[in-house]
């Protein structure tokens, strides 16, 4: 299934609804429709190991926690498009169901300029910015979601170069069937764009239920919208615990 979720982003000084439609990597190519909080439905098409606004790696089977470390990318002005959204972030289900519970960084270049944010989120709710937390390119963020038992889940974050952090415990009832570390390009007014320019950065130390996730290639997804590849992640790394994300659009 496709997936799209809500989140609150600024454009031009107004608040807009920012959704997100992942389209699984393990899938034959097809159209599949989905719906979002609000019932809005786009049809999108999907081939294996590619997304229109997923880029990273994303393992199934049953989580209970996941956990990554990343360095904010710089976002930097386009040729076209002048305004451009993506998100950083580790989370549990949303790959090959409907539910997710998430946490990261956001990095948009909107109004001439970058803008950085954290935030965390629990579908079918929107984003919930964390204001405690100011965001600049190149900061070391670790972030994590864990349950603490039945469904009592820990979402945290910390910003690691300023010693900001934030945690709360939430109730998720979600399946826990997939874990993911992602590079996403987010959408506005319902319509998935372009991702921001962002400066190769690496997802480092991951570890899902506690343990080393041992990536491989299979699990990889591309970011691609038409005929461009908007946004590579690199093989896994020698212990198999983190990659890199490249921008590899023309624009």
């Amino acid at each position: 299934m496709g997936i799209k979720t809500l989140r609150s982003v600024a454009v031009a000084g107004l608040a807009a609804s920012a959704m997100f439609a992942f389209l699984p990597a393990a899938a034959a190519t097809g159209t599949m429709a989905a719906s979002n909080a609000s019932n809005h439905v786009i049809s999108h098409t999907k081939s294996a190991s590619q997304s229109s606004n997923w880029s990273g790696y994303a393992e199934t089977g049953s989580f209970s926690s996941a956990v990554g470390h990343w360095t904010v990318p710089t976002v930097s002005r386009t040729t076209s498009t002048p305004n451009r959204f993506s998100s950083q972030w580790v989370g549990i289900d949303g790959f090959n169901n409907s539910n997710l519970i998430q946490t990261g960084t956001e990095a948009d270049f909107t109004n001439g300029s970058a803008h950085y944010l954290a935030w965390w989120e629990i579908l079918p709710a929107a984003e919930t910015v964390i204001p405690s937390i100011t965001v600049h390119p190149g900061d070391s963020m670790t972030a994590s979601v864990a349950r603490n038992s039945g469904t009592s889940w820990h979402i945290s974050i910390t910003d690691n170069t300023t010693g900001a952090s934030f945690s709360t415990n939430r109730t998720y009832r979600g399946a826990g069937t997939s874990a993911e570390w992602i590079e996403e390009a987010t959408s506005v007014n319902g319509q998935i764009g372009p991702p921001s320019k962002f400066s190769t950065f690496s997802f480092t130390n991951l570890t899902s239920n506690g343990a080393n996730p041992n990536l491989n290639a299979n699990e990889e997804i591309l970011l691609v919208q038409g005929s461009t590849t908007f946004s590579t992640p690199s093989a896994p790394n020698s212990t198999h615990n983190g990659f890199s994300v490249t921008y590899t659009g023309t624009n």
